[in-house]
């Protein structure tokens, strides 16, 4: 076919002034699309996407939960701690409230594994959520955090870069064991 390997001696390097300015065109053309009415998806087109994610879910080709918060299963089976993995939890007016990572029966307790992006670490991110999906993700976690206090159930949070560093030394940390 005549391709030839090619060899960059010379890497392509965007100079900071020029990112600043692209990312500075972008915010001000996404005022204007915010403006003028057309910055977010159609309703159809949100149902479409949300039916095919569903579907995406449910085939499994988009896992529910993240690897690291099913080996917090593994070593909670292993220290003997009954759980409930991803338990459905419904507010004072008898309505779906949450979804809890696990629930702890004997102790009456939730159990949520946070990681450090999705959850914005406070040791990573020291100023909070950064990105829109962090502060959404925030969100939906305080309306968590307040459903559990309504319903006196007490919250144990396990960090991803505590699990990393020791998996079984920080859920047992978190337990109090």
């Amino acid at each position: 076919m005549g391709l030839v390997g090619r060899k960059v001696e010379t890497p392509y390097i965007i100079p900071e002034a020029t990112r600043q300015a692209q990312a500075e065109r972008r915010r001000e053309m996404n005022v204007r699309r915010k403006a003028a009415g057309n910055y977010q998806h159609m309703e159809e087109t949100k149902a479409k996407l949300s039916q095919t994610t569903s579907l995406a879910i449910a085939e499994g080709r988009i896992p529910r939960v993240s690897g690291l918060e099913m080996k917090v299963g593994e070593v909670l089976q292993r220290l003997g701690v009954p759980c409930v993995h991803q338990y459905y939890l419904r507010g004072p007016n008898g309505r779906y409230g949450a979804v809890l990572d696990y629930f702890l029966p004997e102790m009456g307790a939730a159990l949520e594994f946070n990681g450090t992006f999705w959850h914005a670490d406070p040791r990573v991110y020291p100023a909070g959520p950064i990105k829109r999906c962090q502060l959404r993700v925030a969100e939906k976690y305080e309306q968590k955090r307040t459903l559990l206090a309504e319903l006196h159930i007490p919250l144990i949070e396990i960090w991803e870069l505590d699990f990393k560093a020791d998996p079984e030394g920080s859920v047992r940390k978190a337990l109090g064991r």
